[in-house]
């Protein structure tokens, strides 16, 4: 049994979910830290050395090295992340979290996403997970169907 959904009501969902997911990230300003790198952030924090690299992010991210390389840059200048070569391969630089890149974790905007999603009854919880994984899903097939 198929379901009519209107089209407009689906793009007004899709807006308010960009608008919601928008309204995390309350810090606009040059200074503080962007969405890209709230993302590399969280992304250092959960793999494994070997894995953070600019080109091991940049596909994870599903961007080109050069905006990575760009907002590695800055979260260096910072003193979020470090750079330092890697053993095997001299041209090759891994990327750490420093301390006080771990301590910016603990105020991601993203936990703010998850607090108010926690308010939703465990149901509807389990609702949104389970659909976004499957638009993740739908979205990675359709993106190996054109490569």
């Amino acid at each position: 049994m198929t379901h009519d959904v209107d089209e407009k009501q689906l793009i007004a969902s899709i807006v308010l979910l960009e608008r919601f997911v928008r309204d995390i990230y309350p810090a606009r300003h040059s200074s503080e830290i962007q969405p890209l790198q709230w993302s590399i952030l969280r992304y250092l924090d959960r793999m494994p050395d070997d894995r953070c690299e600019l080109r091991w992010i940049a596909q994870f991210l599903g961007l080109t090295r050069a905006p990575v390389t760009r907002a590695t840059a800055t979260l260096e200048g910072r003193g979020y992340v470090t750079h330092r070569a890697n053993g095997h391969d001299g041209r090759t630089k891994t990327i750490g979290l420093t301390p006080l890149g771990i301590k910016a974790l603990s105020n991601d905007p993203i936990l703010t996403a998850v607090k108010h999603i926690r308010k939703l009854p465990e149901a509807e919880q389990s609702q949104f997970m389970n659909t976004i994984r499957s638009i993740a899903l739908i979205s990675e097939s359709a993106s190996d169907d054109t490569a």
